[in-house]
């Protein structure tokens, strides 16, 4: 059996495995702190599964129409994020998300937010 140390902070891929891989965002102000979240990833042709670990965490979807959806993460849900739709995480200090994602990621696109759109995300972490 394997054993995989998540890191400190920021973004790690824990294990590859054929077409997929597991990761995990662990708090960094600078990677998914709230300051430094300011685009919209997009995943061309894959899903992505998120799952919280510890602490508080927000998962936002934009739609094709621009409205935008925050989730604020429970432990023992999956989230899933559908091919193709923008989306961003927000982690507070102390928090740490599992993900499960294709190995090859590189056919996604990030796009810039609005000041309206990052003022959605502001509100919505602010409980």
């Amino acid at each position: 059996m394997k054993q995989y140390e998540v890191k400190e902070s920021g973004f790690s891929v824990l294990h590859n495995s054929g077409a997929w891989r597991l990761a995990a965002h662990v708090y960094d102000p600078e990677v998914n702190g709230l300051s430094a979240v300011t685009a919209w990833g997009r995943h061309l042709d894959s899903q992505e599964a998120f799952v919280l670990l510890s602490g508080d965490a927000w998962l936002f979807e934009r739609d094709e129409a621009g409205a935008v959806t925050a989730r604020k993460l429970q432990s023992k849900a999956v989230y899933l994020v559908e091919i193709g739709v923008r989306h961003a995480i927000i982690l507070r200090e102390g928090a740490s998300v599992f993900i499960a994602e294709n190995r090859d990621m590189d056919n996604s696109v990030t796009e810039p937010m609005t000041p309206e759109e990052r003022q959605e995300l502001e509100a919505a972490c602010a409980d």
